[in-house]
């Protein structure tokens, strides 16, 4: 086999495993367009109905699980609540699952 045949196999399979990757990726976005829709409209803990403001888009909490396509929206009192249970569990740690 000489050179150039070498490279060309090479440049094959690069070129087959990207292209593997690229599709599992557009696999991947698709699947999460598509838990997008189940946002809901409210506060999952308090049903607070949630503003479709700029600064309400950037403060609350959306929790995606895939394995039960489960999604479920948190409000900024929500996530301070929890926050501070975490901490009341697991004590004033660095990192919040107290690990």
């Amino acid at each position: 086999m000489d050179k150039k045949h070498a490279k060309k196999i090479k440049r094959d399979k690069k070129k087959k495993k990207e292209k593997k990757q690229a599709q599992e990726q557009d696999q991947q976005m698709r699947k999460q367009m598509n838990m997008f829709d189940r946002m809901p409209k409210v506060c999952s803990a308090c049903e607070k109905g949630f503003p479709k403001t700029r600064e309400a888009h950037m403060t609350w909490r959306v929790v995606v699980r895939n394995e039960k396509q489960q999604v479920r929206l948190f409000c900024p009192e929500c996530q301070e609540k929890i926050d501070e249970g975490i901490d009341k569990m697991f004590g004033d740690n660095d990192d919040k699952a107290g690990i």
